[in-house]
């Protein structure tokens, strides 16, 4: 059987599994016997781009007497994130609380127009912020070294604002955020000061996140590095990767 390596965000872990990505995504979400909902957001990794311990995967990595795959071994629980080079990532993986994967290559980034943007950080916390940064600033500012307070590796998602992003006094409509006038508040005092580049809106997000409200994609960076993974855009999610979308649409109960 082949051997896979995964990057998992949800919980933070490197497992390594017999299962190919979409069948990883399925297990992560609905487990071995459907009881399971909850969503997944990983990426596969270069074993040869990492230093992996060989023997325990040999020992443990075994098919079952029935010849049943092994689903996963876990290789490591704590700080994976900051000790996996970028170079190692290949695709980013969705899973919604069902079951469904979505894949996602890497690609170029091309600066948006100056707005306050909203991310939302899986790795190493889970806190939402608002900020004047674009992704690459963003990254480049928090894992500045030099600063008092900084990270190794960062891994973020940016979310919608719509008309928000340039008008915080613009309705919400459909943005399905919670504490929406916390929400607001939180751009106006970005907006009425020059010096400040960031404000926390939550300090860490507990529920799992709607894939609707993705605006751009997903980045995950270093010191000067990032990746970027685009999100589909909605005419594609509508066509290419429907069942996909509806699935992300629905909460699974």
């Amino acid at each position: 059987m082949e051997n896979h390596f995964y990057l998992v965000a949800t919980p933070e872990s490197l497992i390594s599994s017999h299962l190919n990505p979409f069948d990883f995504g399925n297990y992560m979400a609905v487990g071995t016997k459907k009881n399971l909902k909850s969503q997944s957001v990983f990426f596969e990794v270069d074993p040869d781009k990492l230093n992996l311990p060989m023997d325990y995967i040999r020992e443990k990595l075994v098919a079952y007497p029935d010849g049943e795959p092994k689903r996963s071994v876990y290789l490591s629980i704590y700080r994976v994130f900051e000790q996996t080079p970028l170079e190692a990532l290949k695709n980013l993986y969705l899973v919604t609380d069902d079951g469904k994967v979505l894949e996602i290559a890497a690609s170029e980034y091309s600066e948006s127009n100056k707005e306050i943007h909203l991310y939302q950080q899986y790795n190493p916390f889970k806190t939402r912020v608002a900020s004047k940064l674009s992704p690459p600033e963003f990254v480049r500012f928090l894992t500045d070294t030099a600063k008092p307070v900084s990270v190794p590796t960062l891994f973020f998602v940016e979310l919608q604002l719509n008309e928000l992003a340039k008008n915080p006094n613009a309705p919400l409509n459909n943005l399905p955020y919670r504490n929406p006038a916390h929400l607001r508040e939180c751009l106006i005092k970005l907006h009425q000061s020059k010096e400040r580049l960031t404000k926390t809106v939550l300090r860490e997000e507990k529920s799992e996140l709607p894939y609707r409200t993705i605006k751009t994609g997903f980045f995950i960076g270093s010191k000067q590095n990032f990746k970027f993974y685009p999100f589909p855009l909605h005419e594609e999610l509508e066509s290419s990767y429907f069942s996909w979308w509806r699935s992300a649409l629905v909460q699974h109960f």
